[in-house]
């Protein structure tokens, strides 16, 4: 009975702590991404290029391989200079946080892009694949799975 009672609260205990370790992991990539967003936003492509490691994958209509910084902050002054019309800032909508490994974390994101009214003009989804790289989340892939406009 001793024993069974001890290994109760031994597993209730360590659901705990995977718990409370696994929300603090989730904050930590939202947050992240957030910042990468925000980046976007302000057009700081040094930043947005600061959340990859290399070589970085992004698989859409047309996938492609980003092998260095240099190149990183080319593709986003492309990508950011053609966007819809009006675009001003994105917001994160929901998300999930898929463990793939120790060292492997998928970010499931649906996000909505605003203009400068405040009204929507684009929602998406992307799975935002991080790397754990010594103790930093970097992005390695991000894979562009629906984008809706709405305007």
């Amino acid at each position: 009975m001793k024993k069974s009672i001890i290994l109760f609260f031994y597993l209730l205990f360590s659901s705990q702590v995977f718990a409370q370790e696994n929300n603090g992991l989730e904050n930590k990539i939202v947050k992240q991404w957030m910042e990468y967003s925000k980046a976007f936003e302000y057009k700081d492509y040094e930043r947005i290029s600061n959340h990859f490691t290399y070589p970085a994958i992004f698989n859409n209509a047309n996938p492609i391989v980003v092998k260095d910084k240099k190149t990183m902050v080319r593709n986003y002054k492309t990508v950011r200079e053609n966007l819809q019309k009006g675009y001003k800032y994105s917001l994160l909508e929901d998300w999930k946080l898929l463990n793939i490994s120790k060292s492997h974390i998928i970010l499931d994101a649906y996000y909505s892009r605003f203009n400068a009214n405040y009204e929507p003009i684009l929602s998406g989804r992307g799975l935002y694949t991080y790397k754990k790289i010594k103790d930093t989340w970097l992005m390695s892939e991000v894979t562009t799975l629906t984008n809706k406009k709405l305007k």
